[in-house]
């Protein structure tokens, strides 16, 4: 095949330049194609209601689950933080990945554990109670019971008289 300018020869060539070309695929169209989708944007109010329901589970929200970015949730947050032995972060963006993090920890995380007050020494006034708060704060062990021994085999029971 000749490309002459005077002939038709050269745009038969183009021609099928361009049918060559357009039937290979498109590296800028796959590419585009393969970016994963945007993330939610934050503070979305089905974000916010997943928070305050896992804000709940963890006994840091009290109330009810509003999907409002309030200040009982902010101050929920900050409770979460604090147990979490987080620094309390000024932006509060509740986000996928937030939502992700109050789901890895256990029911009632930000309760505070529970203290036990004795008055009295540690047995609560009551002396009877005086055994089993040993020092230590465990109960002592109690001794085992002396077993009975069964009678010998060749010696005759005793009758009572």
């Amino acid at each position: 095949m000749k490309l002459t300018t005077r002939g038709k020869s050269w745009r038969v060539a183009a021609a099928v330049a361009i049918i060559f070309l357009a039937g290979l695929p498109s590296f800028a169209q796959d590419a585009s194609s393969e970016t994963p989708p945007a993330a939610a944007p934050a503070n979305s109010l089905e974000q916010i209601k997943k928070a305050q329901v896992e804000l709940k589970r963890l006994d840091c929200l009290t109330g009810r689950v509003d999907g409002k970015l309030n200040d009982r949730t902010r101050a929920a947050l900050k409770k979460f933080w604090a147990s979490a032995k987080r620094p309390p972060s000024t932006d509060i963006a509740i986000t996928d990945e937030l939502i992700a993090d109050l789901a890895d920890h256990g029911d009632n995380y930000c309760r505070p554990p529970r203290k036990v007050f004795f008055s009295g020494g540690g047995h609560g006034g009551n002396p009877a109670m005086l055994p089993f708060f040993a020092p230590g704060g465990r109960p002592p062990v109690p001794a085992t019971p002396p077993v009975a021994t069964p009678p010998a085999v060749n010696q005759p029971a005793t009758e009572p008289q």
